[in-house]
């Protein structure tokens, strides 16, 4: 008589639902669209794109990506597909964090806020116990004394610069960013310990011109800060505006532009490219700063996913009041406003590498839809509209020092925008979105503007 042992059913069963296992058990795979991956290649025509989990596994040409037995599959011809957006200069606030999502934006870079606040909402985004765009976060901006606005991290000798770097390494910052009264004397000093500590800088400059600190080491400059100063011959009287009045060297340097000569700004460009500087321009600011006053710019705003209590702490005619602006202001703002266009197209064409951001949520700012704007944007300056989605993408990406995020490649991040058209005809239909898929997770607009 024989005796099975108790455990060869088991056995038996174990090896028989392996070999049953479905291989795309949890994956999904989205097939017939158009895919612009963000890394400068070509379009994938009718692509594959297998999510597992919350990674890409595969993408490619259906011909060339198999669709794994058991994946949920959706279908998506007639689509387009494109990296979620990267706004690369914000100022994150808990209420902003759908927001950003809803529009597509499933990265941000937040440039300078409250230190401890900022640390929560990137914590909390990790951890997943809040729903928001990923945070790659610069702390508290460094600024010189007496510093600018409340929270910055202020520094008055080049010790304390370097001590001001080693606080936001410990913090796990992203990136750092200097503020307008940071000198020539401070900023050398914090750059220093910053290539020791592998901490990209980043600068909104003041009294430091933009030349002088990519030579020092800057790795992005944001506002188109310090062009100006770079470019005309005597820049003194900028660096002591901004010495004594943040608004007073702010708008000098706006309405300063139309005084620029192409020959100089062409140097000033192929320098600041020689440097590897990344350039944030935020043309949304500079178009909201000259239109703070005009009604119908205002109502040409999409501020669908604005709460009305941020639209009213906004209070532009105090702005308007602090920034001492009137109508020869505006009317400087304006006529300035091409030469910037110029530039950048400059920058551009030359090989600089230029990165959408927006300085959201700040006055007339909406997060989400002023990347939206910032690409419109990009584009009336003269780049094509690849290039303005690359700048939101890619460009953003490698700014961020991160490879799987901004672009669609076996092993980066399962975040992505499916639009109803294609954005290279027209940079507007980056704003037809029909699902925002972030960490693997598809949403509509509408669920996530929605959100409280």
């Amino acid at each position: 008589m024989t005796i099975r042992r108790a455990t060869e059913p088991l056995t038996f069963l174990a090896v028989a639902l392996a070999l049953g296992c479905s291989p795309g058990a949890g994956k999904t795979a989205y097939v017939g669209a158009e895919v612009f991956d963000g890394t400068g290649a070509p379009l994938i025509l009718n692509a594959v794109i297998v999510v597992d989990g919350t990674h890409i596994a595969a993408i490619g040409p259906a011909e060339t990506v198999e669709i794994p037995r058991g994946a949920v599959v959706v279908p998506l011809d007639g689509k387009w597909v494109v990296p979620g957006f990267v706004d690369a200069h914000a100022h994150v606030e808990r209420w902003t964090l759908t927001r950003f999502l809803g529009y597509g934006v499933t990265s941000v870079r937040d440039a300078g806020g409250l230190l401890d606040s900022v640390r929560v909402l990137r914590d909390e985004t990790v951890l997943g116990s809040i729903l928001g765009p990923r945070m790659y976060i610069s702390g508290a901006m460094i600024d010189g004394a007496p510093a600018t606005w409340p929270g910055a991290i202020e520094v008055r000798t080049p010790t304390e610069a370097r001590q001001a770097v080693d606080r936001l390494t410990l913090l796990d910052a992203a990136m750092a960013k200097v503020y307008t009264r940071i000198d020539r004397r401070l900023m050398e000093a914090l750059l220093q310990e910053a290539a020791v500590l592998n901490l990209p800088v980043t600068g909104h400059l003041g009294r430091v011109d933009a030349v002088t600190a990519a030579d020092l080491g800057l790795h992005g400059i944001d506002h188109l800060s310090g062009i100006v100063e770079a470019t005309v011959s005597d820049p003194g009287r900028y660096f002591a505006a901004h010495t004594t009045d943040f608004f007073a060297g702010w708008n000098l340097t706006e309405q300063s532009w139309p005084q620029l000569d192409s020959a100089s700004l062409d140097r000033t460009a192929r320098r600041l490219i020689d440097g590897g500087v990344y350039l944030v321009p935020t043309f949304v600011l500079h178009d909201a700063w000259a239109h703070l006053a005009d009604p119908a710019y205002i109502a040409g705003l999409d501020l669908a996913g604005m709460p009305q209590a941020a639209r009213e702490a906004w209070d532009v005619p105090d702005l308007i009041r602090r920034a001492r602006l009137g109508a020869t202001e505006f009317r400087a703002f304006q006529r300035a406003r091409p030469y910037q266009d110029r530039f950048v197209r400059m920058y551009h064409r030359a090989g600089g590498t230029v990165v959408a951001g927006t300085d959201a949520p700040n006055q007339l700012l909406a997060p989400g839809a002023s990347l939206h704007h910032e690409m419109e944007l990009l584009v009336r300056a003269g780049l094509l509209p690849r290039d303005a989605l690359l700048a939101a993408t890619g460009n953003a990406g490698r700014f961020l020092g991160v490879d799987s995020v901004g672009v669609l490649r076996p092993g980066s991040v399962a975040d992505f925008v499916i639009l109803d058209a294609n954005p290279l005809q027209s940079i507007a239909n980056t704003r037809r979105i029909a699902r925002v898929v972030y960490r693997g997770t598809a949403h509509t607009p509408a669920e996530l503007l929605e959100q409280p």
